[in-house]
Parts: structure tokens; sequence; C-alpha cells
């Protein structure tokens, strides 16, 4: 417990004033008022404030929750009572304790909830361009702790701990700033920023709660079902043109895994900042309309709702970053026109200023502080309770459990994705024994996650089924479903009946320990497992001898199929292969010769990856860098310019990764793509344009010379067209009316003896976004062949998600592997790598790299 002003510490008169002197105003501090036109916060300003506030107040301590990407410290405040600060691991253990309900009688719980404190995180900063959270976050904390607020503070901050994270992307946030600032004062101020405003994700750092590959996103999650198990969360966002301020309720359909005490919940909260902000005469207030379901469970949001948590996100209408705009009233969508019962004040248009945007926030976030201190025993106890029904009552249709087995053809991907799951809350159990379940015998070693567990719904989301409801509106913003094992290549059962089992429950997930190198002349890697790819491009790296069965090889005690790597176990080897078998849980096989073994030796490709100047950036390339940093391979990104003259002097491979062919052609999106206000305007001239007819010659003679053009999704039709191809996208065109499919998981069947399907099963799961599918009926000639590599079935494509329109993709190719003259182009029409979390398609990308006419 902080004690700084020890000399007025103890005199009750003179405490609030005091205090109020003592600590920094932001203004004092910035030199303005949070939120000025043309004056941004950036985060280390941010972080300072915070730091010295810690040093000012008793109500203000200061964590550190992690560290960004580009190496920035996360911080996050917690701002409560003085007496509830000396004794937050108290209150910390109680929400604990109330989360797992097993052992705990609902009489106890009701005591710990009486005496607990509600816990509510708020979020701010996650989508850099939207900056008007960050900068609330000033105003908001300084409020709270001297009081300044629309309710008795010290009152409240005596049943509430408020946890305050600036800002989630603090790489992000700097760079938005920094831009905006550069800017100021040309014709480019408040304009495109022309990269990812996270390193990897970009906006879709919104989209990580499903594998928490980011390290801000784990940050995150630690404190909400590690640390600190927030009853309440709110994540702030802004939006472009429309309402000023959306506010839950959410919109139909609710999934059905997550208790009704959570949607109360959010209709609680939500109601209550309407309220709020409708009784200080803040309009255009739009609630249970317009925005996404609580279906989709991508981001953290919707993530902690099956986590028990009552969770909220507010979108606030942007300027042009700290740039007021005007906005007509012939601008205002005509819905938003006229008061309704989701829109009951309507905005008349005028001057929108990022200070307008602070004060709407502002109001938001006490109201938060207000519901959540005024229904601290019920949320706390509510929270027991939802985890009580999660362990006691299976509903009808429900499973009792899920079995991974141990027996696996990619078990180090098994592995990563058992600690997704336990990272996200799973519990798992493995078993000591052999055991029966639903008629089949599971060996030692295998897996079981229970459904009935505190996080139920957690489970169910990532393992289980989930049918779209018949009749409810297509209202998804993304994922229709999400199935872990199947985006990840893992085999799986569902278990519908009890079952007796030895299972030993895990605190961690148990990686095999490292296997001694065989001595033999030479090293067998499995195609099937992702890890023997990191295993050969490092040794690649170091000049090894690497080959590529191009046939199955049966070895003494082993099988392995076409693909497999081949590795000739110099001294060097020796000495590298340890630590990579070791670091990448591999297991390597030992062959005494080559005799009868087809193969083709390999050598290190060079790889280009190209990034655009798209608005915001290409988050599709910026989830392949992740991805081939992930399985260390390198890479070389290229822009514009870069796509010129002799790409083959420098380059094997050049890879597009998902992208508009306007945008990489052009470097203007399709007309009539919406924008967001901080997407408008010109471009300095250096981010104009795309490659242009000069670029696509480039890569014509690129590929004629012997090199490799990979094009991912909605890349592929540009290369398609431009480069005369015998296939064609048979989805252009199409109406939703006869064709529609959001993010949902397709069947494919592969030709796993060709190159680009080596390792593959000869039947996967294709994670489908707005992707491409591919006619291949017109006859390859002149100097063209192709081969489809991978095609939808006939019937029965949908795997999990929805679909309309099934007829269009039946026989179609996904995957088709052309040639032209010399080289070839891998035309991938899905999500191969989709936000790092489809590792069961990943060896199409990864063998597209190491194409063996390349080598």
């Amino acid at each position: 417990m902080h004690r700084k002003l020890t000399s007025v510490w103890f005199l009750p008169l003179l405490l609030a004033p005091l205090s109020l002197e003592a600590q920094t105003s932001p203004e004092a501090f910035l030199g303005h008022e949070v939120g000025a036109d043309r004056n941004l916060v950036d985060y280390h300003q941010i972080r300072a404030y915070f730091e010295l506030l810690d040093e000012e107040s008793d109500k203000v301590s200061v964590l550190n929750i992690g560290q960004s990407t580009l190496g920035e410290p996360m911080i996050m405040a917690v701002i409560t009572s003085e007496d509830n600060m000396a004794n937050l691991d108290q209150y910390r253990g109680i929400a604990r304790r109330l989360s797992d309900p097993r052992g705990l009688s609902p009489e106890e719980a009701e005591r710990l909830s009486q005496t607990g404190k509600a816990i509510l995180l708020i979020q701010t900063g996650l989508h850099a361009v939207e900056i008007a959270h960050s900068q609330h976050s000033v105003e908001f904390i300084y409020r709270l702790a001297v009081g300044d607020t629309p309710f008795d503070a010290d009152q409240l901050l005596d049943d509430v701990i408020v946890l305050l994270i600036p800002a989630a992307n603090p790489d992000g946030q700097l760079m938005v700033v920094d831009w905006y600032r550069r800017n100021l004062g040309t014709p480019y101020e408040g304009g495109p920023f022309p990269r990812l405003y996270h390193h990897y994700a970009g906006h879709d750092n919104n989209r990580d709660g499903i594998a928490n590959n980011l390290v801000e996103t784990r940050a995150v999650s630690r404190v909400l079902w590690h640390d600190w198990f927030p009853q309440v969360y709110c994540d702030h966002h802004q939006a472009g043109p429309g309402s000023r301020i959306f506010i839950p309720p959410f919109v139909d359909p609710a999934d059905p895994n997550i208790h009704p005490l959570i949607f109360s919940g959010i209709d609680l909260v939500g109601s209550n900042m309407v309220y709020d902000l409708q009784k200080d005469g803040l309009k255009g207030v739009l609630h249970g309309s317009t925005y996404a379901s609580a279906w989709w469970k991508g981001t953290l949001t919707t993530n902690a709702m099956v986590h028990n948590t009552i969770a909220v996100f507010t979108e606030t209408a942007s300027s042009r970053i700290a740039t007021p705009i005007y906005v007509d009233p012939n601008e205002i969508p005509e819905f938003l026109t006229y008061k309704s019962l989701t829109f009951p004040d309507p905005w008349p248009g005028g001057w929108w200023h990022l200070r307008d945007a602070v004060e709407y926030i502002l109001k938001a976030s006490m109201s938060l502080v207000e519901t959540t201190a005024q229904h601290r025993q019920d949320l706390l106890y509510n929270f027991y309770k939802m985890g009580r029904d999660a362990v006691e009552e299976r509903r009808p249709g429900d499973p009792f459990a899920y079995v991974i087995p141990s027996q696996q053809t990619d078990y180090p991907t098994t592995l990563r994705m058992l600690e997704i799951l336990q990272f996200g809350g799973a519990e798992i159990h493995r078993a000591t024994e052999a055991f029966d379940a639903d008629g089949t015998n599971f060996p030692a070693g295998s897996f079981v996650i229970f459904t009935a567990q505190p996080y139920r719904p957690y489970v169910l989301n990532m393992l289980g089924e989930r049918d779209y409801p018949a009749g409810v509106p297509q209202r998804l913003e993304d994922n229709a479903s999400h199935a872990l094992p199947m985006q990840m290549g893992v085999a799986f059962s569902e278990i519908e009946e009890p079952f007796d089992a030895s299972l030993e429950p895990l605190t961690s997930i148990p990686y095999p320990s490292a296997m001694a190198v065989p001595s033999t002349p030479y090293i067998v890697l499995d195609a099937r497992v992702n890890a023997s790819y990191s295993v050969a491009f490092a040794l690649l790296e170091q000049d090894a001898d690497v080959y590529r069965s191009t046939g199955a090889i049966d070895g003494d005690g082993f099988q392995v199929p076409a693909g497999s790597f081949i590795v000739e176990n110099s001294s060097q080897v020796q000495d590298a292969l340890p630590g990579l078998l070791e670091q990448l849980h591999v297991s390597a096989h030992g062959l005494a010769d080559m005799d009868g073994i087809d193969a083709i030796e390999l050598r290190m490709p060079r790889i280009g990856l190209y990034q655009s100047f798209a608005r915001n950036g290409n988050m599709d390339e910026g989830w392949t860098r992740f991805v081939l940093d992930d399985f260390g391979i390198p890479y070389t990104t290229l822009h514009n310019e870069d796509v010129s003259g002799n790409l083959n002097r420098a380059f094997d491979v050049i890879v597009f990764a998902d992208e508009s062919p306007a945008v990489i052609a052009t470097g203007l999106p399709e007309p009539g793509t919406p924008r967001f206000p901080s997407e408008l305007g010109a471009y300095p001239p250096e981010y104009e344009g795309g490659i242009g007819q000069a670029g696509i010659a480039a890569l014509t003679d690129f590929v004629a010379q012997g090199g490799v053009l990979v094009a991912l999704d909605n890349a592929g039709p540009l290369f398609t067209k431009a480069l005369n191809l015998p296939v064609r996208n048979t989805l252009e065109g199409l109406a939703e009316s006869e064709f529609f499919v959001p993010t949902s998981l397709l069947r494919i069947e592969v030709d796993n003896e060709s190159p680009i399907g080596y390792g593959m099963p000869s039947e996967a799961a294709a994670m489908f976004f707005r992707s491409v599918a591919y006619s291949t009926w017109l006859p390859p000639s002149g100097d063209w062949d192709r081969q489809v590599v991978a095609s939808y079935p006939a019937d029965d494509v949908l795997l999990r998600g929805w679909m309309l329109g099934e007829g269009q993709l039946a026989r179609r190719a996904a995957v088709v592997d052309a040639g032209y003259r010399d080289g070839r182009v891998i035309l991938i029409g899905f999500r191969t790598q989709h936000r790092g979390q489809t590792h069961g398609t990943y060896k199409f990308l990864f063998n597209a790299l190491l194409y063996p006419e390349m080598n």
C-alpha cells in the first residue's frame, strides 16, 4: 500500500482537497486537454502518466502484465480503494475460488460473495487507429483516483476493483501516433495508415482469442482466466460512419452453450450504459442492433463469455484520428435518422471531434464501474453459479467427453493444440492405461477432456459441433464454427456415454523427452509432421545435405509417406540435430542407405513475400509472416518497387498472401469497399500504387525462367487472368443468395502423392473465408500444364459452420499446381495458414516453398 502523503494522511478533513492537489491532472502533465484536436497522447506518455499516478495515489497501482511483440512493456492499472489495495491477493483469491465451484457449497459461495469485491476489466487500444479509447484511459484513471466521477467514487471503489489496460497493442499505438504526427499539417493528415498496426496481425489482433498466438493476446488472457478472474470485461473500440456509439445487447443468434446469466448480464450493463449516456444528453446511442451476434468466439470479448464472464464491447464513432470531421446530415444512413427502440435519440450530424469520442467512452466506462459496484455480490455469486451449472448440468445432446488418442500422425501439433486448450482454461486428463469408451479402445497416453468442468462452454465451442439456427438471419461477422482438432489436423473422438478409465490431471502438457539421434548414415523425418519442415529448413540453412523422397519409405521399424525428408548424417548434422529435435519435439528414424529410394536433393529456397501498402495493411500477409517466423523459415519482404526486373537473380519462390487483386495491381480497393474515416484521403506518393503491369510482366518472366509463384486465396485470380492460366475462379460474380459461406471448415480431397500434397492426409479440413474455387475444365495448351492437388467432393462439403449453395463447390479445385515453361504457379484457394490456426493445412504452403523442380 502506497503512503506518499504521510503528512496529511491522518487528517480526514484535509484528505480530499490535498489528495486532489497532490495528483497531477492530465492537462498539467500533457499541456493540453485529453482529446484536443490534433493532439495525441502516445503510449510512452500514457505509461509515464500511469506510473506517476501510481506514485501519487494510494488508489492506483500499475502492473506489468507482459511484453509486446516489438518489446514494449504492457501495463495494467489497478484502481480501487486503499483498503482493497492492501488486500488485493485476498480478493483475487476469492474470485479464483468462485470460478471453480467444485467442493464449494452454495452457503460458502454466498459468504465469499459477501466478502469479495467485484472485478471489472476495461481494455483499450487494441485497434490502434481507433485512437480515442487509449486517449480516454488517461482521463479515466485520473477521475477515478481523485473522485471526479458522477458517483461517490470512494464508496464504489470499495466494492469494485477496476483493472485498466490502456493499450492492448502498444506497438500499434506508437506506430499510429507517430504516423499522425509526421503528417500533421500536410495533405495526408489523418489519412490512411499504410501498414499493419500490429506487427503480425493488424486488425486481426482482435481475432486471436481462439489460438492466443500473439504475446499481447496471451497477456490479456492471463489476466482474464489465470490471474484475476474478472466478472465483467469491456473492450472499447471505434467504428466508421453511423451511430455515435454502439453498446450491447447484441443480436441473434445466441450461442446455446453460453449460460443465460451472461446474456442477462450483458443486457444489464449495456442498458445502464445506454441510460447513463442518454441522461447526460449524449445523442446517437445505438444498442441491440447492427453489430455482431454472440455466436462467434474469435475475440477475447466473445471468448470471455464462454469463461463465465459478462463481456461487452463498445464502438464509438471515429474522427480522422485526431482531426475533426464534418458529417453532413444527408450522409447519415437513413435508418439512423429516425427514432426507434434501439436508437431512441438520433444524432443530427455536424462536427465530430476526437474529444467527442473521448467523452462518450468516459461516460460508458464510468457507467460500467457504477453497475459493477452496485451488483457486486450478485456478480460474484453468479460467477460461481455459472461454473456450478457447467459442472452439474449436462444438457441433452452434450457429449460426456472428448478423447484425443495418443496415436497421431502429427504428435507435436497435437500437443500444441492441447497447450492452446489448456491455456484457454480447459481441464485435460491423460490415461495411464488403455480404456474403452463408446465401443472404442483408446491406448494409454490418450488425452481426455470432460465437458463437466467450469468452462464447459469453452470446451464445447472449441471441440463440439454447433448447428447454426435455421431461420436466423446471416449476421455472422466471422467464424461460423470453431473446431480446433479439425483446423489443426488432429484426430479426436466425441464420447456420448460415461466410461471408466485410469486418468491423471495435467498441470502442463507433457512433451516427450528428446530422442537420441540415430547413428545411421541417414536420418529420416516424417513429412506428416509439421515440425519436420522446421528441422529441414534449419538444416538447409546450415548447408546440410537434405533430400525429399518421391515415394513412401519402408524402413527398419518405420514407414513414412512420400515427401519425407532424408538427411545425410554428417558431423555437422550430428552437432545441430539433437538441439532441433529437443526444441521441436520431432522424432527421427535411422536409415542405413538410400538404395532403391527415389529422392530429390533440396537446397535452401530464396523466398520473397509480397507486402502491399493496403490501407491498414494486409492481415493475411502478416499472418503468413507469423507462420514463417514461427517455423523458422527465412524470407524477404517485397514491396511494389521490388517486384520488377529479373526476379530470378534473388528469388526461387515468391508468395502473395490473400488480398484483393485490385489492391495488388493498383493499390486501390475494389469500388464500393466500406471505408473507416482514417482510411479516407491520399497516401504520400511513396505508398501509392501496386505492382502494376510492369510487376505482372516481371512475375511472368520469373515463372517462365523457373521460379515458383505461390498465390493464396483471392490473390490467385489476379494471376490466373494476367498469366492466362487454364483455370478460372468459378465463384466470381455469384450473389450471396446463390453462394454464402461465412468462415467455415469444408472437406477437401487431397492427392498426397503430388509435391504440393506431400505429408497431407487424403482428406482434410480447409478454412473457407470469402475464398475462391477453381474450375479446370479448360484444357492446358502451349506452355501450360496443370494438376489438381486438392478438390471439394461431389457432396457433403461442409464439415463445420454454415453453407448455402454447396453445388457451386462440388468437384471444384481447391489447390492447383500449374506449370508454365520452366516454373510453377501454385494456387491455394483458401486460408491455408488462416490466422496461425489452421496447422492441418500448413503443408500446402510449406511444400510450395520446397517445390522439387526448383531444386
